[in-house]
Order: C-alpha cells, then sequence, then structure tokens
C-alpha cells in the first residue's frame, strides 16, 4: 500500500494512535534509529541470500513513493490481522522495518507458548531475529529477554518454499513440522485481495488518514472472517476426517507390500531421523564421454545380426526365438546391416491350451514359461536402464548442452533412447501376453513374482518421483516398476562407466531376502519405495493433526464469543442508571452494548452446536454423508462490529 505524501508520523497522527493494526511508531522510529548501519555476518547468510527481502542494499517496488508498501502478521491458520502488527516499508522489504511489527505480536503471546512464524524468507529472517529484537536502545528492547518464547520456530510458506535450495527444503517446510497439521503459511497473501482495491486511492491521502482509513478495511476483513468463522471449521473438520481416513488407507497398502523387518527398520529410522530424510539423496551427474560412450555402445549392439546356436534343444530353439523377436523390434531402428528375417517362429504361446496334448508341447511348453518369465523380467531390467539412460541424457543437456548444433545433437540422443524404452515396453508385452497364454501364475508369492501388464502410465523415469519436491506421498502415484526390483546375486556386481550411474539412479535402496513361494528371494527395496512410505506416513499425521486443531479450533472459537458476550452484556450493565440520570450518551453506549451482545450470543451458540457435531465419531456423523454446500446451510446473522 504505497504512499506519495510523505511520512508525516509527527504532524499528521491517526485517530487510532497506537491503538490500531500499525506498530508503536515512537518504538519504532527509535529502532530504526538504533540497528541503522549494523552489518550481517557473512557466516550467517544461508544459500537463499539472493532473495531480494531483507537485503537493505537492494531496492524493490515503491519506485517515486515514500511509502513503497507495507508488511502484515496476521494468524497463519485463521488469517485475523493482529493488532500492532502492520509496519510500513520504505522502498525496500527490509527486516529493521519488520521486526517491530513481529515483535508486538510475539511479546502479546506468552512466552511459554510454542510460536510459528511464516514467513518468505524465514531461512534468512530467523537467523538473528532474537538478536535483533531483544537488543537494548533508548526505547529499550523491542521483546525483553525474559519475555522471549522460549520455543520459537520460523518456517516457509508451502508455495514459496518451492523456490528455495534444498537445505530450506528440509529445515523450513510445513509438511516436515510436527504438530503444524496442514497449515500452508499461504494464507496471508489473500489478505491483499482485500486492500489492493484501496491502494490507489490511499496513495495520495496524508499520513493520519491513509492509516485511519486502512484501519476501517482492516476490522471489515476480520469482522468478515470472525462471523464465517465456525462454519468455515465446521466444514474443514469433516473434510480433515474424510482425508484422513483415505491417506490411512494408502498408507496400509504400502505397508503390506513390505516385510515385517524392514517395515520395524524403516520406523525405527523415521523417529530417529529429521526432516531431510524426506528428501532422495544426490547422484553425480555422469560426463558427456560417458553418456556417449553408452550410446556409442547401444549403437554398436543394434547393429550386430544374431546367429542361430549350432545347439537345437528345446531350450535354445525357444531362447533363439524369443531373441529373433527382439532383433525384429529394432528391425525399423537399424540403420546398416542385414536386419534379421521376418519370419516367425511358432512357439506353445503361439497355440490354444488344447492343442498342448494334441500336439505334445505339455514339456516344451513349461520350458518356455520359465523363459518367457525370465524375458519380462529381463525386458523390466533393460526398460528401467533405458528410462535412467534417458533422465540422463535430459539432465545432462540441461546442464552442459550450449549451442544449436550440441542442442541437435542432444535432441537425437534422447529420440533415440526414447526408441530404446518402445522397444522394452514392446518385449515386456510380448512375454507378459505370452505368460498370460500358458497359464502363468504371478504374484509376490509365486516363483514368477509380482508381473502384471504394463500400462502407459508406468512408464516414467524413478526421478520424477524421489526429485518432486511437491510429492504428496500417494502411493498410487508410483509405476509399479519401481516399488520392488527381483534381482540376482549376479545382477548385483559393480558395473562401469554410464551403466553403473544409471543403475546407482535407479537402484539406490537396500537388498532384502523376502519369502517367495516355498523358498527366498533376493529383492531390492529402491528409494522410492521408502520415501512413498515416509510421505504417506507423514502425510498420514499431518492430516490427523488437522483434525485434532481444527476442534480444538472450533471449541475455542465458541469459548472466544461466550468470552465476548459477557464483556459487551457487562458493559451494558454498567450503563444502566437512574432514569433521570440517563442521557443520550448512557443510552446509545447501553443499546450498542447490548446489540453486539446478542450478536456474539448467536455467534457463541452457532459455534457451540457445530463443535458438539464435530466431535461426534466420524462414522457415527451423518454429516460426513453430506456437501460442503449441505453443512453451510444455515442462517448468517449479519452484524456490524467493532
Amino acid at each position: 500500500m504505497a504512499n506519495n505524501k510523505g511520512p508525516g508520523s509527527k504532524s499528521d497522527r491517526p485517530f487510532t494512535e497506537d491503538w490500531g493494526f500499525w506498530a508503536i511508531q515512537s518504538e519504532f522510529d527509535a529502532y530504526q534509529a538504533a540497528i541503522k548501519g549494523l552489518k550481517v555476518k557473512e557466516t550467517d547468510i544461508p544459500k537463499c541470500h539472493n532473495f531480494k527481502a531483507g537485503d537493505p542494499s537492494r531496492s524493490g517496488g515503491g519506485t517515486g513513493t515514500v511509502v513503497g508498501g507495507s508488511v502484515i502478521v496476521s494468524c497463519s491458520r485463521h488469517i485475523f490481522i493482529q493488532p500492532n502488527g502492520v509496519t510500513d516499508l520504505q522502498k525496500a522489504e527490509k527486516f529493521v522495518e519488520v521486526d517491530p511489527a513481529v515483535a508486538s505480536v510475539v511479546r502479546a503471546q506468552h512466552p511459554g507458548q510454542r510460536q510459528v512464524h511464516s514467513y518468505d524468507v524465514a531461512c534468512k529472517y530467523g537467523i538473528n531475529f532474537k538478536k535483533r529484537t531483544t537488543m537494548d536502545f533508548d526505547g529499550g528492547p523491542l521483546i525483553k529477554p525474559e519475555q522471549f518464547p522460549k520455543d520459537i520456530q520460523f518456517l516457509v510458506p508451502a508455495w514459496h518454499i518451492l523456490g528455495h535450495v534444498e537445505e530450506c527444503l528440509a529445515r523450513y517446510h510445513f509438511r516436515y513440522t510436527p504438530l503444524v497439521g496442514r497449515t500452508a503459511g499461504e494464507g496471508v497473501e489473500t489478505i491483499w485481495s482485500s486492500l489492493n482495491g484501496w491502494q490507489y486511492s490511499t496513495r495520495e491521502m496524508g499520513h493520519g488518514h491513509r492509516r485511519d482509513t486502512l484501519t476501517d478495511v482492516m476490522n471489515h476483513f476480520n469482522w468478515t472472517k470472525t462471523r464465517k468463522e465456525a462454519r468455515r471449521l465446521y466444514s474443514a473438520c469433516f473434510d480433515a476426517m474424510s482425508e484422513y481416513e483415505r491417506k490411512e488407507e494408502a498408507l496400509k497398502e504400502i505397508e503390506e507390500d513390505l516385510p515385517l523387518d524392514y517395515l520395524s527398520k524403516l520406523k525405527s529410522e523415521s523417529a530417529s531421523r529429521g526432516p531431510e530424510q524426506f528428501l532422495s539423496a544426490t547422484i553425480q551427474v555422469p560426463t558427456k564421454t560417458q553418456i556417449l560412450r553408452a550410446i556409442r555402445d547401444a549403437e554398436d549392439a543394434e547393429e550386430k545380426v544374431t546367429r542361430l546356436s549350432s545347439d537345437h534343444s528345446e531350450a535354445m530353439f525357444i531362447n533363439n526365438a524369443i531373441d529373433l523377436a527382439d532383433f525384429q523390434l529394432q528391425e525399423a531402428d537399424l540403420m546398416r546391416g542385414q536386419p534379421p528375417t521376418a519370419q516367425t517362429l511358432y512357439l506353445p504361446s503361439n497355440f490354444i491350451t488344447d492343442d498342448h496334448s494334441k500336439y505334445k508341447l505339455e514339456k516344451i511348453a513349461d520350458k518356455e514359461a520359465q523363459l518367457q518369465v525370465a524375458e519380462a523380467h529381463d525386458a523390466l531390467r533393460r526398460l528401467r536402464n533405458a528410462l535412467g539412460l534417458k533422465a540422463l541424457l535430459l539432465q545432462n543437456q540441461k546442464k552442459h548442452v550450449q549451442g544449436y548444433e550440441e542442442a541437435s545433437r542432444a535432441k537425437t540422443s534422447v529420440l533415440n533412447a526414447e526408441k530404446g524404452i518402445r522397444r522394452q515396453v514392446a518385449a515386456y508385452k510380448r512375454a507378459w501376453k505370452a505368460i498370460g497364454l500358458l497359464g502363468v501364475e504371478v504374484g509376490s508369492d509365486t516363483p514368477a513374482g509380482d508381473l502384471r501388464a504394463l500400462l502407459d502410465t508406468d512408464v516414467v523415469p524413478l526421478r520424477e518421483f524421489s526429485d518432486d519436491r511437491r510429492y504428496a506421498g500417494d502411493s498410487e502415484g508410483i509405476p509399479w516398476i519401481w516399488k520392488i526390483v527381483s534381482v540376482n546375486q549376479a545382477d548385483r556386481e559393480a558395473e562401469q562407466g554410464v551403466l553403473g550411474t544409471v543403475n546407482s539412479w535407479n537402484n539406490e535402496g537396500e537388498y532384502l531376502r523376502v519369502a517367495a513361494g516355498l523358498g527366498e528371494k533376493l529383492c531390492l527395496y529402491n528409494i522410492v519405495v521408502r520415501l512413498a512410505w515416509l510421505h504417506a506416513q507423514a502425510t498420514r499425521d499431518c492430516w490427523w493433526e488437522e483434525t485434532m486443531l481444527l476442534k480444538e479450533e472450533l471449541r475455542r472459537v465458541g469459548a472466544s464469543f461466550s468470552a465476548k458476550e459477557k464483556a459487551w452484556s457487562s458493559i451494558a450493565e454498567a450503563s444502566n442508571v437512574e432514569k433521570e440520570k440517563e442521557t443520550r450518551l448512557t443510552r446509545g453506549v447501553k443499546a450498542y452494548a447490548s446489540r453486539q451482545a446478542a450478536v456474539y450470543n448467536y455467534l457463541a451458540l452457532d459455534a457451540h452446536q457445530r463443535y458438539e457435531k464435530a466431535i461426534t465419531p466420524y462414522s457415527q456423523s451423518p454429516f460426513h454423508r453430506t456437501s460442503k454446500a449441505q453443512r453451510n446451510e444455515g442462517n448468517d446473522y449479519v452484524g456490524l462490529g467493532t
């Protein structure tokens, strides 16, 4: 809310003085003079120091104006503007101008109460907050040391945190902080939609007139929210309970697929580790030379023409037929050399089941079934490597490729990698079709493993999930090909060059022996499995906290309205005087106080009724089957408030 008319704090005082929304002016001026010129140590500046906010050497906005804007402190959960929680900015968002507003709100709370503050640049702002606000100057410290809260935490709002570095993402994210529910911290931004309509008229007002006008606007904003707060909390409470049940089911689905020992280990590690556990590990990106070598090796392999072995055993014949089909998939991509023949070699899977006994194919059908299962697993392994190679190529293109010629070559490499992905998808689908025709049983407890139909949505690089900052923990979003990867002991041998790097991207995790039929198999639980469980558990816990917070907030809203009713009733009773002593003033005070008491009585009764319904067990409440519009039905008492 810019202003062109100059500060005028001494000659043009607002009617509200220091009792409104602005920080105490004398305290603000003394603090500005005392802290002016103090330097911030370089060691105290985090990696996000390039943000304009808090940097006195970089101005932002307000060109040609005396007041460049305002800072507003509001409740992060209910978005109520706080008394003495507003200050004006002088052409830049400096912490020295933000501190008086935040300090006024902080010292209004009990020091033993936990406080969580949301700020776009909390990673910078909170470093020296205590040092600045407890510093003694002519007007006294903003917060006395004995009044400074024992537990105060600064977090970055959920949307703004996406623009911060990984270090901030782990330390200052609301989603990784306990006991804050589903608080986003972005609610303060919604206040500007109500205030921005006044920016042009207040820009030409004097200092006092501007503050009195904006005080009325902020009062109206708070009162509008007050009238609807019980209704909002009531509706949000049922939405939170419904979402909690859904997240609980999602977590159970993930845990059902994990061995008990591994699940117990995850729970114990999660309890002892900090928020950094929610982030995936950083993998070293390979060099351009490694990328080119891998592409050359892949192209050389495609150019080779298969030769049938002289060993004509049943197993070798089936294996050669499967290999021939694989090479036929490459026929359209071969640039030189004689392509393999398109002739089909018929296998038992090409015949209906009844013909197996007619042509005595039962024995060879069993062998084909074993080889087709192995082919399916090999195709999945090759598909994962192809997806990893494509991800590496894209990252290499983003970081290293410059110029039109290099960009064209990089694009060609990515297209070739996509061709390899399509070939492996086709190979798996062919093997999966044969497995179905041969009647092979699949599942996590069978020797064939947990194979299933491959969809287009499953063919996604692993890192799209482990690196996504907005990851919400929904297990259905993770393709099944990445959840549990069955491997042989030979596959664990270290690979060199880019293939080793690809596997480090795809197979970052832990090997465990799990039951498979009558025996055991070695399985790799990659990092996405761990991240999926961690995020699913954190999301479930957040929604549980949200339901508890909403119920308690609804109870406190009712109690607050009741307290307001009593306060106004006391004023009305104090205005009762003998009829001979009544004046227009005493009658006006009594009428206004009685009306306010009636308003808060209505709001209190409504809040108490909604609270009683909200604490009813969710499964027994008829309201969980109603829509949000139906929950909000009822009279809306529109009264004027202070």
